[in-house]
């Protein structure tokens, strides 16, 4: 190997680890700041239930939960979150309601149209479309 091939080669390197510490620099400021939104995706609810991020699903998913997503700003103003469940969402905190919101975050995985029917869940709303469930919730910013 030449003296230019391997100037090439660590050039390379060093580029590629300019990019990888600019993406984690990115999430760790975000995460840092509580700024933008960052989404979440598990194969199961056990796997959500598992992860550090656990926190985020505040009890929604059931045991048979699968293809679990959840978009959350990271100020905690706003999330939209869907599992696959034949398990009907259910809990002796939310009532059931017409709904009369839509999710302030937009994600290319919400049914289309959402349900007009649902259970409201002190600031969340809940509804479903076949065996999908979407919750979200939209606090106003202070």
């Amino acid at each position: 190997m030449n003296m230019t091939s391997r100037h090439r080669n660590l050039l390379r390197g060093a580029a590629g680890m300019v990019a990888a510490t600019a993406l984690i620099g990115c999430t760790v400021v975000q995460d840092t700041l509580q700024v933008g939104q960052r989404e979440f995706t598990y194969e199961t609810s056990a796997d959500a239930e598992e992860s550090s991020e656990s926190f985020r699903f505040q009890g929604f998913l059931p045991d048979d939960g699968t293809d679990v997503r959840l978009i959350a700003q990271l100020d905690g103003h706003a999330a939209v979150m869907r599992w696959t469940s034949p398990t009907v969402f259910t809990s002796e905190h939310c009532t059931e309601a017409t709904v009369t919101s839509q999710p302030e975050i937009q994600a290319e995985w919400l049914p289309d149209p959402l349900p007009t029917e649902g259970v409201a869940c002190s600031t969340w709303t809940v509804v479903r479309s076949g065996g999908t469930q979407v919750a979200w919730v939209n606090e106003p910013e202070e």
